[in-house]
Formats: C-alpha cells, sequence, structure tokens
C-alpha cells in the first residue's frame, strides 16, 4: 500500500482573485491582438475582431477552459497525462471555425490578417486558462 498526502483544497478567495485575474488578463490580451491588427489596418468592420465579440468569447472562454482543466483534475486519475493531450486537442479544435471562415469568408469582411488575429487568441485563452487551472487545481 502506498501513502497518499491529502492534498489542501484551494482556498475559496485564492480561486476567486486566480479566475478573476485570469479573466481580465485574457481580456486584455485579446484586446492587444485587436488592437494591433486594427493598427495594422485589418479587420476593419470585421465583426469578431469588434470588442463586444472578442471580450465575450474571451471571458466565456477563460471561464469554460478553467472549468474544464478542474473537472479533469477532479475526477481523472492520472491528470497530468491527460491534460497534455487534451489541451493542445482542444485548442486545435477551436481554430476549426477560423480556418472555415478563412477558405469561405461565411462572415462580411473577413481577411486573411483579420482570420489570424481572431485565430491569436486561441491559444492565448488557453495559455490563461491552463497557467490559472494549474494554480486552482494543480494536475497529479
Amino acid at each position: 500500500m502506498t501513502a497518499t498526502a491529502a492534498r489542501p483544497a484551494a482556498r475559496p478567495l485564492a480561486v476567486a482573485v486566480t479566475v478573476i485575474l485570469a479573466v481580465v488578463v485574457s481580456a486584455v490580451g485579446t484586446s492587444l491582438i485587436a488592437l494591433v491588427a486594427s493598427l495594422a489596418g485589418v479587420g476593419a468592420g470585421f465583426p469578431p475582431l469588434q470588442p463586444q465579440a472578442y471580450l465575450s468569447f474571451a471571458v466565456v472562454g477563460t471561464l469554460a477552459a478553467i472549468g474544464g482543466w478542474v473537472l479533469v483534475v477532479r475526477f481523472v486519475r492520472r491528470s497530468a497525462r491527460v491534460l497534455r493531450v487534451l489541451v493542445p486537442v482542444l485548442v486545435l479544435l477551436t481554430l476549426i471555425p477560423d480556418a472555415v471562415l478563412l477558405a469561405t469568408g461565411f462572415i462580411p469582411a473577413a481577411t486573411p490578417g483579420g482570420v489570424a488575429a481572431l485565430a491569436l487568441m486561441h491559444p492565448l485563452v488557453a495559455a490563461v486558462a491552463v497557467l490559472a487551472g494549474r494554480r486552482i487545481a494543480p494536475a497529479r
């Protein structure tokens, strides 16, 4: 038999601060990407690069990713192994709509640069969520 040390539960205040900080960092990061795209003349009139669109997705994506991380750590015995595969796969899957948009242009004013800026937001949000998830619920 092996003895396993019980991991202390994350303190609620620390969790709340971490989640709020992650949401703020995602919002600022995606805003910077949109700003750089705008300054480069990319995405003018491209609805996904408007603050109400990308900020909504950044907030929801960050919260969903942190929640998913915590669930995997809570319910999967070897969560570190699973997360090493799951996170990159999910980030790649989030890029599929961008690839389809690039190929079809189903949203007006979609340009390669605008879609690239949009696609850069996905790994940024994922990275922020992974850092927050590690702090809240370290994988084992």
